[in-house]
């Protein structure tokens, strides 16, 4: 085993509660809270064109990394932390953030499902994870979130932050497989975040990713008289009790 691959005692699991024991051996519960949506703040957004190397769909695992267009971010937890359950150390409040345009197909079938199943289909979508990076070779640790929005979404927030003319960019995801240390803590609680150790062997270095949902992303611009293509696209999403995610 890899010297930074520490495993967590995990003690029971069930009902979407989560114990493991601590470094001082106790014990500490955590449950699955997929109904509380975190908020984000995010800053320092520029335009790129790189490899994306992180695709949504099933259907393109095995497909070559293709170039894209992605705009890149840094987004700050509204209240309280993230870190990986069993370890602290990991602990942040700042994430890198991506936004890229979405998949077609996903696009598709997350209609298709949402028609089966009688309701609206939603088609912003996010994913939460960790990337923990060899040591030695000089690169930090990695909290990403990457969002997949409509076309005219990311062109508008490609737009303003090219121009400079961005404001501070508010998002909100509702996410599956996320965890808080109080149970079933809601809305109101002031709650760290966390996700859970990789389900194979427990250990802390490539845990669970969370996904699901962008409920709010909205953002305004510094300049009056900025274009039209450069207007905000805005998300209204019910964010409290989020509709269960078809994807």
């Amino acid at each position: 085993m890899n010297k930074q691959e520490i495993a967590v005692k995990v003690k029971t699991e069930a009902g979407g509660a989560l114990v493991i024991e601590t470094r001082d051996g106790s014990e500490q519960t955590y449950c699955l809270n997929q109904h509380r949506t975190m908020y984000l703040h995010v800053r320092q957004l520029h335009v790129s064109r790189e490899v994306n190397l992180f695709r949504f769909g099933d259907d393109d695992l095995g497909l070559a990394p293709e170039m894209s267009l992605l705009v890149r971010g840094t987004a700050t937890l509204e209240d309280r932390s993230i870190s990986i359950i069993g370890d602290p150390d990991s602990k942040v409040r700042t994430l890198g953030i991506d936004f890229y345009v979405l998949d077609e197909d996903l696009r598709r079938k997350r209609m298709e499902l949402a028609q089966k199943h009688g309701q609206a289909p939603r088609y912003p979508c996010a994913r939460l994870g960790f990337v923990r990076h060899s040591r030695g070779i000089g690169i930090d640790d990695d909290w990403f979130i990457q969002c997949q929005v409509p076309p005219a979404t990311l062109r508008a927030i490609s737009s303003a932050a090219s121009c400079g003319t961005m404001g501070v960019m508010s998002v909100g995801l509702a996410l599956r497989r996320i965890y808080s240390s109080e149970a079933r803590a809601s809305q109101s609680v002031k709650a760290d975040w966390y996700l859970r150790p990789n389900r194979r062997d427990n250990t802390v270095d490539a845990p669970e990713m969370a996904y699901g949902d962008i409920t709010l992303l909205s953002f305004e611009e510094a300049l009056a008289h900025s274009s039209l293509e450069a207007v905000p696209q805005r998300y209204a999403f019910d964010d409290t009790i989020p509709a269960p995610m078809l994807a």
